[in-house]
């Protein structure tokens, strides 16, 4: 969505961007075990986007705050967070006094934030993003997500028309917002991470690498010894060096050959299965992508998610009922569209709307309601079809399976349905119009792919020109 959003900007900038704040993964996890709070990282990864480039200073700010400390050692990411803090930075160069002595005030101000707290919750710098400690900073010093929000969107120079909001109500600032899924098969899948794309903790792992005998080849002094020597690579096969399976389930033997087949979905089988191998050997640190785990299959799908009081699998995981921020039931309520999408279903789209009173704002609504299909499967949804994925979309909003469902009609919720030529979910055009709900599909560009599994992304261009026609007018409000 990030993406459009850009492209978005250049038709409307009255735009409410509504952004879940459930994320415990990356260096998120790390801000909310330390100081608590409500995830601020896809709030800051929406505002990066959004963030204006066109001064050579604004380009240097967005740098800034868009950088990423060291993603594996622990001691390199602090000592250059601290060249960062303390304004000695190459960083630095680029942006006026006025911008750096905000910035770097709320900087220090999230380092003594951090570095107060006792040793045992010694805050990790590994991998962290200087926006999302930025954002952190804010919030804590203000103690108002609204705040952090609102200075970070002046120093990023957002539109002042174009808003970024937190799903939720946030009445306890300190308060984590926990997010859960219960699956068909009665399991309980405990964090946005871990349903979405779930990684390796960095932090089970040491710097002690003791092979054994179900380590590969490559983790061997006796290998590499005998590579140096003869100074030829042995002819194996990949998975007999590397690790993991012999071959896809597409047929590919490595990664390579995978790839450059454009079979994005067989690479990243045959790369997680080589993390996982290689995992059995402690490790200093292995950062999973979304693009190894994210097509990994959930135990069964998904019935539903809802919020919960905690993520401790030892804790009674009392199901909690969060407010909807009210500037979003406000605009709903005032909007030419709502769009849903493009994300991930249940942990970047759904959030936002089970919530007790977005049924009955969505529903009273006389805007158009329209949700982008992604353009290639995920582990969230599987193989659902588009009907079935409008169909969960609309049990979420109607807060099925709760004491405060509602029954409002599909068509309520979702009237229109887009969807990017070539893309990997089946469109079921037929069923979608016994639902009341149009499909209307949109110019897409090419994406790695494979004939098992088909993928595209959408032309933004040709998505918000189609979306303005759509809407039969210039414009498209909040």
């Amino acid at each position: 969505m990030n993406t459009i959003a850009d492209e978005l900007s250049v038709l409307t900038r009255r735009v409410t961007h509504v952004i879940p704040v459930s994320d415990n993964g990356g260096s998120t996890s790390e801000i909310v075990r330390v100081l608590g709070g409500p995830a601020v990282g896809d709030l800051r990864s929406r505002c990066l986007r959004l963030t204006d480039d066109s001064t050579p200073e604004a380009v240097a700010v967005k740098a800034l705050l868009a950088h990423r400390l060291h993603p594996t050692d622990s001691e390199l990411a602090r000592a250059e967070w601290y060249k960062i803090q303390e304004g000695e930075h190459e960083l630095w160069n680029g942006i006026g006094q006025d911008y750096a002595n905000i910035i770097r005030r709320f900087l220090v101000h999230f380092h003594q934030e951090v570095t107060s707290k006792p040793i045992a919750e010694r805050f990790d710098f590994v991998n962290g993003s200087i926006g999302n400690f930025f954002f952190a900073g804010v919030r804590v010093f203000f103690r108002s997500m609204d705040a952090a929000i609102f200075l970070y969107s002046r120093v990023s120079r957002i539109p002042d028309d174009t808003r970024i909001v937190p799903c939720l109500d946030m009445l306890e600032d300190t308060e984590r917002i926990n997010l859960v899924a219960e699956l068909t098969d009665g399991t309980i899948v405990r964090g946005q991470n871990e349903i979405s794309h779930p990684s390796i903790d960095s932090k089970k792992f040491t710097k002690d690498i003791v092979a054994s005998s179900k380590s590969p080849d490559v983790m061997r002094k006796a290998f590499w010894t005998a590579v140096l020597e003869s100074g030829e690579f042995p002819e194996s096969d990949p998975h007999e060096v590397w690790g993991g399976l012999p071959k896809s389930s597409g047929g590919y033997k490595s990664v390579r050959t995978a790839l450059a087949s454009g079979s994005l979905i067989d690479a990243a089988e045959l790369l997680k299965s080589r993390f996982d191998d290689i995992a059995d050997t402690p490790l200093s640190v292995w950062d999973v992508d979304k693009v190894v785990t994210a097509f990994d299959p959930l135990p069964s799908p998904v019935k539903r998610v809802f919020y919960a009081s905690s993520l401790d699998p030892a804790a009674k995981n009392i199901e909690v009922q969060p407010k909807p921020n009210r500037t979003v039931l406000n605009d709903i309520a005032d909007c030419d569209a709502v769009i849903y999408g493009m994300g991930s279903l249940y942990t970047s789209i759904i959030p936002n709307v089970c919530l007790r009173g977005m049924s009955e704002a969505i529903a009273k609504s006389e805007c158009k309601k329209v949700i982008m299909l992604n353009g290639s499967l995920d582990r969230e949804t599987g193989r659902m079809k588009a009907s079935e994925i409008v169909q969960a979309l609309v049990d979420a909003v109607n807060m099925r399976y709760t004491a405060h469902e509602t029954s409002y009609a599909v068509r309520d919720i979702v009237t229109d349905v887009m969807y990017p030529q070539n893309g990997g979910i089946v469109v079921d055009v037929d069923v979608l119009a016994s639902m009341g709900v149009q499909a209307h599909e949109c110019e897409s560009v090419p994406a790695p792919s494979s004939a098992a599994s088909p993928a595209a992304h959408y032309d933004s261009v040709a998505f918000v020109t189609r979306l303005a026609r759509f809407l039969r007018r210039e414009g498209v409000a909040r």
